[in-house]
């Protein structure tokens, strides 16, 4: 199944909980990939308990020295 993250521009019902997904709200799309099926769940439904919920920190970019290692050199 393949999740992604949008932001809803039309009313459209969970498919967990059953409430509305308002416009401007964020929610989470599964699409099934066998099936053209596509789920519209909150990130949180309102009537679960409180989760954090974040987005993981970036990753730092690595630096490759074994191809470039003369960019670094200060001859």
């Amino acid at each position: 199944m393949h999740e992604k993250i949008r932001t809803a521009y039309r009313p459209m019902a969970c498919d967990l909980c059953g409430q509305i997904i308002h416009p401007g709200e964020r929610y989470r799309a599964v699409r099934d990939e066998y099936s053209p099926v596509e789920y519209h769940e909150h990130i949180q439904c309102p009537g679960a308990p409180a989760v954090v919920v974040g987005e993981p920190p970036p990753k730092p970019p690595k630096i490759r020295t074994a191809f470039n290692h003369h960019a670094f050199c200060m001859a």
